[in-house]
């Protein structure tokens, strides 16, 4: 309970945080660094309006300091952030299955419509595993298909199988590259570069995928 008092005694506001540098974030919760990660990452898979917050580079920054300090064990921290992680898909989805048929009701885009909940039902009827799996590594994706999938009225069990395999991906992945190089002299002394070399890396098999699957409809005209 300590703890927890402290922690929201450490609470900053908006304009006091520097929401898009990963390693600031870290530096300025301290000790409380997992808890902060945690939360972060809750909102930017939750909603739209934040998920441009660096989640790739704040999960591979907290590896690093993990193996750095043993102010808190990595063994709790990665299933502190994954539970975040599957909520916050949660939270995404089941705003989706709320919200989009009021929106669909009240208006007529290019998104809202008929045929985009149909075209969007299709595709993840066809390709919602990997969908789901792979949006993890994508900023701002990894917001919208939870609520894509949740307007299209996907199988809830069939979102929330692939929604806690993906989270386990991502976190432990991002988490676990982090911690093994956080011993790296060269890494520690390029920190900058090295989250840029992992949100790239990472972020690549979403486009990858997609290109594979334009190119295998392209062969089939």
């Amino acid at each position: 309970m300590n703890s927890l008092i402290t922690m929201t005694s450490l609470a900053l506001g908006p304009t006091d945080v520097p929401w898009l540098d990963a390693n600031a974030i870290i530096n300025q919760f301290g000790q409380f660094a997992p808890y902060a990660v945690a939360f972060i990452i809750l909102i930017e898979t939750a909603f739209i309006l934040t998920s441009f917050l660096p989640g790739d580079s704040l999960l591979f920054v907290l590896g690093i300091t993990l193996a750095a300090t043993s102010d808190f064990p990595v063994w709790l921290a990665i299933p502190l952030v994954i539970t975040s992680a599957i909520v916050g898909s949660q939270i995404g989805f089941a705003t989706g299955l709320a919200v989009g048929p009021v929106l669909f009701e009240r208006r007529h885009t290019w998104v809202f419509n008929p045929t985009f909940v149909a075209k969007a039902h299709g595709y993840f009827e066809k390709y919602g595993a990997r969908a789901i799996i792979l949006a993890r590594f994508v900023p701002i994706v990894r917001a919208l298909v939870p609520m894509l999938a949740g307007i299209s009225k996907m199988d809830r069990r069939t979102f929330l199988v692939y929604n806690i395999l993906g989270a386990v991906i991502w976190v432990t992945g991002l988490v676990g590259i982090g911690y093994l190089l956080g011993g790296v002299p060269l890494v520690a002394d390029h920190i900058d570069t090295a989250i840029l070399i992992v949100v790239i890396v990472t972020s690549l098999p979403f486009p990858l995928e997609m290109l594979r699957e334009w190119l295998i409809r392209k062969r089939q005209r």
